[in-house]
């Protein structure tokens, strides 16, 4: 497995540039786990007794933690698979996922409809950057 790392970078600068502010500091951690790990983070912090794509963790808002601004895990086993579901390259799953955490950690959200249609529209928006794929 060969993660995106140029294409992450690129994707992170594109989507910062635009969303963030000057309170948005510090390191976001990408962290690629399993299913059966994820599962057991959704069970804890969303309770949900299931495996996820993506989980999103904010520590400047939720823990004050510096340095650190959040972290995002990302499933590699459901990421395979909804790649293949979806008809594209593992890889561009990945950064479908990256944005996705991203744009959580940046107060989007997809619990009402309106929410839904604006994170999906700002997702597609920083994945057809120019270069991106």
């Amino acid at each position: 497995m060969r993660v995106p790392q140029l294409q992450i970078k690129k994707l992170f600068d594109g989507i910062m540039k635009q969303e963030s502010d000057k309170s948005a500091a510090g390191d976001i951690n990408l962290i690629f786990t399993t299913d059966r790990k994820i599962k057991k983070l959704n069970r804890n912090y969303r309770k949900r007794n299931k495996p996820t794509d993506v989980l999103s963790f904010n520590y400047e808002n939720q823990f004050g933690k510096k340095g650190v601004f959040g972290e995002i895990y990302v499933s590699v086993e459901t990421a395979r698979r909804q790649a293949q579901d979806y008809g594209h390259a593992l890889n561009q799953e990945f950064l479908r996922l990256f944005c996705h955490g991203l744009l959580h950690l940046m107060g989007y959200d997809h619990k009402k409809p309106l929410d839904r249609k604006k994170m999906k529209a700002k997702e597609s928006l920083y994945l057809n950057l120019p270069g991106l794929i």
